[in-house]
């Protein structure tokens, strides 16, 4: 064991069980994990395939910046 190894060990040894605990979170929080990478690249590829089932609902001549700025002047007026 390396002596950072060891400081490390000494610290968590003084600490209290509930700090120990919070440090445990902390650590498996900041260590990668294999699985969640996965399911991330999983999640995405799911999104993609909805998005391009979504598409096909949408007219081809919709425009979403034309429709926000209308439903912004029908709900707050014209600003100009």
């Amino acid at each position: 064991m390396s002596i950072l190894q060891e400081q490390a060990v000494q610290m968590i040894s003084e600490l209290s069980d509930d700090n120990v605990s919070f440090l445990i979170e902390v650590i498996q929080r900041l260590m990668p994990r294999e699985t969640d990478d996965k399911e991330s690249m999983q999640a995405l590829h799911r999104l993609d395939a909805a998005r391009k089932e979504i598409l096909q609902y949408i007219p081809k001549e919709f425009d979403p910046d034309k429709e926000l700025e209308e439903a912004r002047t029908e709900r707050y007026g014209s600003v100009d």
